[in-house]
Order: C-alpha cells, then sequence, then structure tokens
C-alpha cells in the first residue's frame, strides 16, 4: 500500500510577498522539502542516491491553488509517490491548514539523472521499491504547457553564485521568481495564481544570462525562460482577479 507522509511547517514572514501570502516558489520548496524527509525516512536519503551516481530530477509540476497560505500560519504537508513506470516516477503533496482544509495540490513528475552523462536511467529497485508505490508499464500523458506565442514581457537575470545549489546548477525555486517577476507588480498585486503547469527542460549554470518572456492574454499567462535560443523551462498560468 502507498504510504503518505506528513510534516507541519509555520510559514515565517520571509517566506512571504508583498501580499502577505507565501510565494508559489517557496511553497514548492517546502514540498520538495517534505519529499527529501520522505525519502529519508524510507532509507533513501540523497547520500544514497548520489552514491550510485544519479540524482532526482524535477521534469513537470501541475500545481492547483485554492489560497496561499499567509505568515505565522501553520500548515500540514503532506506527500505520497503514487507510482512509478521504468522512466518516471509520479508524486502528489497536498497543503492543509491548521482546520484540515486543502489550500492546495501539486503533482510532480520526477525523474534519475546519470550525473556524469546527465542523461535520464532507468529506476533502479533499490531507490524507488522503499516508497511502496505502485509500478505501471504505462507513462502519464500531462499537458504540456503553452509558452508564449508573441512575448510582450521580457526581462533578464544574470545567474548569480547564490541561484545555484548543489546540484551545480540553477535551484527551481528561481525559475518561478523569474517567470512571475516578469509580469510586472502592477498585475502581481491585482491577480491571484490559481493554477500553474511547469516544465523543466535544461539546467542553466553559473555566469549565464536567463531571458524571462511571458505573454499575458486576459487572466492566462504564458511563460518560457531561455538561455540564447535554448528553452530551460516553459510555463502556463491561470490567475483570478483581486
Amino acid at each position: 500500500m502507498v504510504q503518505e507522509f506528513s510534516e507541519s511547517q509555520r510559514i515565517v514572514y520571509y517566506d512571504t510577498e508583498i501580499t502577505g501570502c507565501v510565494g508559489i516558489g517557496k511553497l514548492v520548496d517546502m514540498m520538495m522539502l517534505i519529499s527529501e524527509d520522505h525519502s529519508a525516512s524510507v532509507g533513501v536519503t540523497n547520500e544514497k542516491v548520489q552514491s550510485y551516481g544519479l540524482g532526482w530530477v524535477v521534469t513537470q509540476h501541475i500545481v492547483d491553488i485554492t489560497r496561499l497560505p499567509k505568515a505565522n500560519e501553520i500548515v500540514k504537508i503532506t506527500t505520497k509517490a503514487e507510482n512509478y513506470n521504468p522512466f518516471f516516477c509520479y508524486r502528489n503533496f497536498w497543503v492543509y491548514d491548521e482546520n484540515g482544509k486543502e489550500l492546495a495540490k501539486m503533482h510532480s513528475v520526477f525523474v534519475l539523472m546519470d550525473q556524469t552523462k546527465r542523461k535520464i536511467t532507468r529506476m533502479q529497485p533499490e531507490l524507488i521499491e522503499p516508497f511502496e508505490a505502485e509500478y505501471t508499464k504505462k507513462i502519464e500523458r500531462l499537458p504540456l504547457p503553452k509558452g508564449p506565442t508573441v512575448p510582450d514581457k521580457k526581462q533578464e537575470y544574470k545567474v548569480r553564485f547564490m541561484d545555484i545549489d548543489a546540484n551545480q546548477h540553477v535551484n527551481n525555486v528561481h525559475y518561478f521568481d523569474w517567470m512571475l517577476d516578469s509580469l510586472g507588480a502592477d498585475f502581481l498585486k491585482t491577480h491571484t495564481l490559481k493554477h500553474m503547469n511547469i516544465q523543466y527542460k535544461q539546467e542553466i549554470y553559473y555566469g549565464q544570462t536567463a531571458i524571462s518572456e511571458a505573454q499575458v492574454d486576459g487572466v492566462n499567462t504564458y511563460h518560457k525562460i531561455r538561455v540564447d535560443d535554448n528553452p530551460n523551462c516553459v510555463a502556463e498560468c491561470l490567475w483570478t482577479n483581486n
């Protein structure tokens, strides 16, 4: 039987944005931390994965938001490794308030990356079986995000040393920040994010210049992060007017 894993966290002021709510990138970071703690609890630590010359890499998140938690709220984050096939692992996340009401949920796709060849490799039994996820031969056909066709917003970001994580490339949370920041303060103050589909395509490294392009179409926005002409990340978002 697939096991759930939960932890509670307090939203502190430095997790929040000018709206007083936690930022979507920070919330996803919190969920990723819970997945790491879950992995460690079943003996699949980062050190064990690295001993195989491998690393977990996220290729896609689909996030649905009822309400973003505010500063000083206690939230419970629950995760479950649902199922896997030879090359992909699918994990779900839920964020609840203190009364057990669902605030957000996320469906994520993970792969194992060969750290030397930088190529996806097959799931290793020793690294996936402890989660008791269901094995399937099927590959999920998730909707792929549409990037901007005619970008009307553009912003450049020089990749700093502080943007790089232990995997030696830009931490995923910065993609969220770059994408949404390009929309500008006026848009972000008057709209609330309800749905985001984000797909990672290629890593970004220290010293490169990331170009964030966005297109606004009413309450829908379309995003692309690229270095030169190579797309690194694509996302589409649905918002509501405040």
